[in-house]
């Protein structure tokens, strides 16, 4: 029987007369009580079980060897090159700046190592 059962058991009881107004109210505390520990429970493990799944797959792991290969491809050609020059210029020259920022910089520099790439001759 569920927790849920008991307290509609309980409830009708009270309402038949079968229990006092003080048992009834400290035995629904302590069934609400105990529903509030099994909910928490049951959410900390699912919690628990998701994470040593995530910890023990070598899912994770591959994606990372995949990003890290991509990564690698990526920055060995001429585009990359040019853009990584100019985010590095931008985010040197906006870090003096107030306001904009070294992050900004960066992005905007990029943005224009990207066009100077793109339209090279």
């Amino acid at each position: 029987m569920d927790i849920n059962e008991k307290i509609t058991m309980l409830k009708n009881a009270y309402a038949q007369g079968f229990v006092s107004k003080e048992d009834f109210e400290s035995r629904l505390a302590a069934l609400s009580t105990a529903t509030k520990e099994v909910v928490n429970t049951t959410t900390m493990d699912k919690a628990g079980q998701f994470v040593e799944r995530v910890m023990d797959s070598n899912t994770l792991n591959e994606a990372a060897g995949e990003a890290r290969k991509m990564v690698k491809r990526a920055l060995q050609t001429d585009m990359a090159a040019d853009v990584a020059t100019g985010a590095a210029g931008g985010a040197i020259i906006a870090s003096v700046v107030p306001i904009i920022g070294t992050g900004a910089g960066a992005v905007v520099g990029a943005a224009f190592g990207a066009y100077k790439h793109l339209t090279k001759k």
